[in-house]
């Protein structure tokens, strides 16, 4: 017999013992802030407002970048994306990422012509934390996944030696 206290619609599932981000409430108010909204607009437009808001962020890539001794490796996410829709540009310390794919269709129906138009874009510049030899940067994009091996530049040593006064 289940105690009066105990909720009921638990799911063991919901017993994760992985890391998670403090939530701070936000998506909640946001969601509070959002809903006279979406009750406003529904009728108007068939997604709401708050749809549109959080298909705007997933549209973010994800980006892994490893330090590996003597390169880095970045790894970024791009789905929808293909190679001839990627450039990479690199600048002494700088990686510049941008991707764009646009779509056009076009359907005739009884009622006439509907186009539609679609763009994805997503651009990122960051800073290298050690110079890297643009020469041999390689890379790959297969999937929508692209990878890029960059080779660490080695730090100059000075020829000469030089002698330290200690005090």
């Amino acid at each position: 017999m289940a105690d009066k206290g105990e909720d009921k619609t638990r799911r063991p599932e919901d017993d994760s013992t992985a890391l998670a981000l403090p939530n701070f409430g936000f998506p909640s108010i946001f969601d509070q802030f959002m809903r006279p909204f979406d009750q406003i607009m529904e009728p108007f437009f068939p997604d709401s407002l708050r749809s549109v808001w959080t298909e705007m962020g997933r549209k973010e890539p994800i980006i892994d970048f490893q330090d590996r001794g003597d390169h880095y490796m970045l790894t970024a996410e791009l789905p929808g994306f293909e190679k001839k829709d990627v450039e990479v540009k690199l600048d002494s310390n700088t990686l510049e990422l941008k991707a764009e794919k646009r779509a056009d269709k076009e359907t005739k129906g009884k009622e006439g012509t509907v186009t539609q138009h679609s763009r994805s874009y997503f651009h990122r510049s960051m800073a290298l934390p050690q110079e890297v030899v643009s020469e041999k940067v390689g890379g790959t994009m297969k999937n929508g996944v692209l990878e890029l091996k960059l080779p660490k530049k080695a730090p100059k040593l000075s020829g000469r030696s030089r002698r330290v006064d200690l005090k």
